[in-house]
This record gives structure tokens, C-alpha cells and sequence, in this order.
């Protein structure tokens, strides 16, 4: 295994973790990037099982956060609507006005165990294993 073909995989595990930070514009290159380097073929196993682990952590996380943000705000203005229009009632405004707060919540928490599963990721790219998709719930 060449250090060209680790350091590939590496940026995209950075570019991975910024993804948070830079409102998916990192995540969208290092799926670009992982893509490439699969297409080219000249990767071994253990990186390119790296590289599809990457894929699809990238688009796993976006549909979770796609679903949270849609939810929160579907709740957040259900709850305002119902509150102005059809029936008011101060436990209802309170109620829309933690929801987002909630949402934030399991956000964080999805956020955290990103960055977990990026560094279980980069420890089995350094012990030289594949990357097996993961067992337990997907966030």
C-alpha cells in the first residue's frame, strides 16, 4: 500500500469531518473526490472500502439532517399556525418554541456520533483494515 493512495483517503476523512463546519460544501468534495479515486481503480481494498464508507456515511448523514431540518420546521410552524389561527393556548406557543431547541439537540448528538464513527474510520485506516459498514442505528 503506497503512502499516495493513504493520504488520498485521508484528506477525504478531513474534508468528511469539516462537513458540519462548512455547511456540506467539504462533504460534497470528498465524495467527489472518493468517487474519482474509485473510478480510477488504482486504490487497494482496504482504501477503496474506506472510500465507500465515506460515500456512504456522506449521504446517510445529509438524508438524516434533510429530514430533521424538514421535521422541526413542519412541526415548529404547525404549532404556530394552530396557535395564531385555530385555538390559543400558551402550553402550544411554548410547546413550537422548544422544538427547535430539541431539534438542535439531536442534532448535536448526530454531529458527535459523526465525528465518532470519522475517528473509528481513520484508526482502522491506520491499523490497515477495511471499513465494514456499521451494526448498530445510522445517524
Amino acid at each position: 500500500m503506497s503512502d499516495k493512495q493513504y493520504s488520498g483517503v485521508k484528506i477525504a476523512y478531513w474534508l468528511s469531518i469539516l462537513t458540519p463546519f462548512t455547511c456540506l460544501i467539504s462533504g460534497v468534495i470528498a465524495i467527489i473526490y472518493a468517487g474519482y479515486r474509485l473510478d480510477k481503480g488504482e486504490d487497494g481494498e482496504v482504501v477503496n472500502s474506506h472510500y465507500y464508507g465515506l460515500i456512504r456515511s456522506f449521504f446517510l448523514n445529509l438524508t438524516f439532517f434533510v429530514v430533521l431540518i424538514i421535521s422541526v420546521a413542519t412541526a415548529n410552524g404547525l404549532l404556530k399556525g394552530v396557535n395564531n389561527y385555530w385555538y390559543k393556548a400558551s402550553w402550544i406557543d411554548s410547546l413550537a418554541m422548544i422544538i427547535p431547541y430539541i431539534g438542535m439537540i439531536i442534532g448535536a448528538a448526530a454531529i458527535f456520533v459523526w465525528f465518532v464513527r470519522m475517528k473509528q474510520g481513520m484508526d482502522k485506516l491506520r491499523n490497515h483494515q477495511p471499513m465494514a459498514p456499521s451494526t448498530g442505528p445510522n445517524l
